[in-house]
């Protein structure tokens, strides 16, 4: 006869007890291990910029929430390339140090930018670290760049006078300035090819007359404007006219670009990393002196103006109707409503200039006021002449300049009679 033995009611409540502890010493092993939380980091305000020059100071921000496990330290690791493995730079032991600004605990990290090869990428790492052993990373990245622009100057062009005229004071010089050569503003990998360059800042010429000092002569913003700033190679034309008082002396121009440099840990001011080249001396001439002021009258008669409202400026004489309109380099073409208006009949083009410039003129002073000007004011036709008014005149698209002032305007029942003082060659 077979015999079957059951478990007792008593076993059987020792096993689902037995098995009720186990899921209660698991359930207590998750909570623990949960209660290891990882640091809690907030917003940060890491280094933004792509490129770096070797040796600058950085400094980025952390901040912090309330912690679970207290934080014990905060490592700063780098990597260079083409170098594999992070190195430690820095640890810093954790204070608390509260921010009304940003309601948070923040961490300000200075950290130096180290050397390596240009274009190379660096990759910043902050751990956090907390007494609990869990560790939260933030990173960025920057690539090295040259601190130092490079500078050099070609040969320069009179902009206000023909290339074979000697130039004088007051004529504008332009001096072609290439501002490193050869360079690039930001690079996808370390092997594209160029330098890399920081942002140019600005562009400072220097210059020195004889034996006199040198001295600061102009300063640009590189580019001119509001463009974005860059460190790729640009060729920059720099205008400068040449010093009052110079004829007969050597005048040397130096130009220096700048790059800004942070050499001391913020709030220290930046510096700045310089390099300049000099341009060859040049000796300025002297003036061409007009002669003195002739008075030329010109009447407006009829509906047409007559034979005495045009005038030839190179032969000082008056032009009739019928002649070449290529000789009638200003004439009254209109006096309705009382308003006299002078035009040029040709390419002869005006330029509204001053009683100064007027009193101190020479033809160099008077072609780099025309040069010089704006496109837009120059123009074929003036409108509404009044005494006193002084204009400039390119005759004929050629290097033959005259200035004139206004001194009379008389009307009459018959037309207008107007009077003008010219000075020319």
């Amino acid at each position: 006869m077979k015999r079957y033995t059951f478990p007792s009611a008593a076993a059987l409540l020792a096993v689902g007890l037995l098995a009720s502890g186990c899921e209660k010493e698991l359930e207590t092993f998750a909570e623990v291990q949960n209660d290891k939380l990882f640091p809690t980091v907030l917003a940060n305000t890491l280094g933004t910029a792509t490129k770096y020059a070797p040796g600058e100071n950085v400094r980025f921000e952390l901040q912090f929430a309330a912690q679970t496990d207290p934080i014990s330290e905060i490592r700063i690791l780098q990597k260079v390339e083409p170098g594999r493995d992070s190195t430690l730079v820095q640890t810093i032991p954790y204070r608390a140090a509260f921010s009304r600004i940003r309601q948070a605990d923040t961490l300000l990290v200075n950290y130096v930018v180290p050397t390596g090869a240009n274009k190379a990428n660096v990759r910043v790492d902050a751990v956090v670290v907390s007494s609990n052993g869990q560790t939260k990373t933030r990173s960025f990245s920057f690539r090295l760049a040259e601190a130092t622009p490079t500078v050099s100057v070609g040969n320069p062009t009179n902009v206000t006078a023909p290339g074979t005229s000697t130039p004088v004071p007051g004529d504008v010089v332009r001096f072609p300035v290439t501002l490193n050569a050869g360079g690039i503003t930001s690079a996808a990998n370390i092997n594209v090819a160029g330098t890399l360059f920081k942002d140019i800042d600005s562009l400072v010429t220097y210059v020195r007359v004889g034996t006199q000092a040198e001295r600061r002569y102009a300063r640009q913003r590189v580019p001119v404007g509001t463009g974005a700033q860059s460190g790729a190679a640009t060729t920059v034309n720099v205008d400068l006219a040449l010093p009052a008082g110079s004829s007969g002396q050597p005048v040397v121009f130096r130009f220096e670009a700048k790059s800004r440099y942070q050499a001391q840990p913020l709030p220290a001011t930046f510096t700045y990393r310089a390099a300049s080249a000099t341009a060859a001396a040049l000796t300025p001439g002297t003036p061409t002196a007009l002669a003195a002021a002739r008075t030329v009258t010109l009447t407006y008669t009829g509906t047409t103006g007559g034979d005495l409202a045009a005038y030839d400026l190179t032969t000082f004489a008056s032009v009739p109707v019928a002649g070449a309109p290529a000789n009638k380099d200003v004439a009254i073409t209109s006096i309705a409503t009382n308003a006299v208006q002078l035009k040029a009949l040709n390419t002869t083009k005006f330029f509204r200039s001053t009683a100064a410039v007027y009193s101190a003129a020479t033809l160099n002073s008077i072609r780099a006021a025309y040069q010089t000007a704006a496109a837009t004011a120059q123009v074929a036709q003036l409108d509404n002449v009044v005494v006193g008014d002084v204009f400039i005149a390119r005759l004929r698209n050629v290097d033959q300049y005259a200035i004139f002032t206004v001194t009379g305007i008389n009307r009459t029942a018959a037309g207008v009679t107007l009077t003008m003082d010219v000075k020319a060659l």
